[in-house]
């Protein structure tokens, strides 16, 4: 799997966790934990960092457009979004 699809499947499940009942989140941690613990990663190593989505957008052509937020507002109009 791609590092972008595994950042972007990890956004789901943290999204899906947040409406969990509280009660059940000791059982995801648990569970969690023992996937962890079979796959031989340490929970503490030092030399692993979160993922994050930061940067995914980078050299895809954004950078070129000079006035983003406006051009992003004239494309809303034109599709009938957001009208105001």
């Amino acid at each position: 799997m791609k590092t972008n699809d595994c950042v972007l499947k990890k956004y789901a499940i943290i999204k899906e966790l947040s409406y969990l009942p509280p009660e059940r989140l000791t059982e995801v941690d648990t569970f969690i934990k023992f996937i962890l613990s079979q796959s031989k990663i340490r929970i503490n190593n030092p030399k692993r960092e979160p993922k994050t989505l930061a940067g995914i957008w980078k050299n895809k052509g954004f950078e070129k457009i000079a006035n983003l937020d406006e051009e992003i507002r004239m494309l809303r109009q034109e599709l009938g979004l957001f009208n105001r």
